[in-house]
């Protein structure tokens, strides 16, 4: 790729990114601008729960600052609605992920997908709320949450959303990625315009 002058975006786990220089320092010099990451949560609970193997909440800002360190942008991406959040996650979310210093973000809710391991969990349980499946689309309560109410994980998967992709938060982050050069600028903006779009 580094001969072919082509810029691009990479996914990975928060794990390998906190730990392999060399994966990130390869990865600029190839033309990357921009990792995309699924952290999931702030929680290290709700992780543990999920059995999330590769994520451990304590990586989070090493590997965010090794990332910026190669001049490269972080688009993270969330979830709520895992089994151990409780009407507390929201807070968590708005302090913490702001203090990570992640460029660009994107949230959805839990969904469990038909013939997944979770939607079958969740059936045994007697906790599906609904078989029509245009709702499984990662923007809708199809479960019923077991530390909360459907009705406070929708309302405060909406004011997460809200308060991320105002303008306010928006512009602090594309601004601060300037930083990183024209094109991990550019993919920041980009990606927060998209977030800023799905919200408005």
């Amino acid at each position: 790729m580094k001969g072919l002058r082509k810029k691009f975006i990479c996914g990975g786990n928060v794990d390998d990114l906190a730990e392999d220089d060399e994966l990130l320092r390869l990865s600029h010099e190839a033309g990357c601008i921009e990792w995309i990451s699924g952290f999931e949560t702030v929680s290290q609970e709700s992780l543990n729960g999920a059995h999330k193997k590769t994520n451990l909440v304590q990586d989070y800002v090493r590997a965010v600052k090794k990332i910026h360190h190669h001049r490269m942008a972080i688009f993270g991406t969330f979830v709520l609605g895992f089994d151990e959040d409780t009407p507390d996650i929201f807070h968590m979310m708005q302090t913490h992920i702001g203090k990570l210093g992640i460029d660009a973000v994107n949230f959805a809710l839990l969904t469990p997908y038909p013939g997944t391991p979770l939607f079958n969990r969740l059936e045994n349980e007697g906790r599906i709320l609904t078989r029509d499946w245009s709702k499984y689309n990662r923007k809708n309560v199809v479960f019923q949450p077991r530390n909360m109410t459907k009705e406070q994980l929708e309302d405060g998967f909406r004011e997460t959303t809200r308060y991320f992709s105002s303008l306010c938060n928006m512009g602090y982050r594309t601004i601060r990625s300037l930083s990183l050069g024209t094109y991990p600028f550019i993919a920041t903006f980009a990606g927060n315009m998209a977030q800023f779009m799905k919200t408005s």
